[in-house]
């Protein structure tokens, strides 16, 4: 994601900032930045620790900060854990100035719409289901033995976009990526514009 990330320019805000790996990236880069998460576990992550994140607990669809606040919103790998896509894509929309940038990440929705074992194996993987068809779905994995759970939704590429139009944001560059022959990461910076 790093080389969508536009310059510093003003307040940066970073929705469901987890542990704040990302907050801290921006930071180091210049950026000023405040996480915003809902999970209390992961907000008290971000605010401690060897360089701690300003945070606040916050739910996306109600972000507590004024219109018109912020130069960028990052979400990374957020989108797709949201129960309410559209009320999430349009705070951000709120909260950024005009021509104000929104750069996330998500799994790509060809990847999300696999089964589970592809998402980990190197083969080609069979879609569970329609891929236009929106649905949860649950990825478990263990990493240095620590076990995870992720419940997340497929969604379609044009349910991302639709959602992005919705709210007066527009697509200005988009990567994807993943080391299989279908990509498991999709980047994008989207630029709110007057329509």
């Amino acid at each position: 994601m790093a080389e969508l990330i536009p310059p510093p320019d003003g307040l940066t805000i970073d929705v469901g900032c987890g542990e704040g790996r990302a907050a801290r990236k921006l930071a180091e880069a210049g950026h000023r930045v405040i996480g915003l998460e809902r999970s209390p576990t992961l907000a008290t992550a971000a605010g401690s620790g060897a360089s701690p994140v300003a945070v606040a607990r916050a739910d996306a669809v109600a972000l507590p900060l004024p219109d018109g606040c912020a130069g960028l919103v990052v979400a990374s790998m957020v989108l797709q854990d949201l129960d309410d896509l559209d009320p999430a894509v349009s705070e951000v929309a709120r909260v950024l100035r005009d021509r104000g940038r929104f750069c996330f990440a998500i799994v790509h929705p060809f990847s999300s719409a696999q089964d589970a074992e592809v998402f980990h194996g190197d083969g080609p993987g069979t879609v569970t289901g329609s891929y236009l068809a929106e649905r949860r779905y649950v990825d478990r994995m263990e990493r240095d033995g620590v076990g995870m759970t992720f419940e997340s939704a497929h969604r379609p590429l044009s349910r991302y976009v639709d959602a992005l139009g919705r709210a007066g944001l527009v697509i200005a560059a988009m990567r994807e990526s993943g080391p299989r022959p279908i990509p498991w990461l999709l980047v994008c910076r989207a630029v709110k514009a007057r329509l």
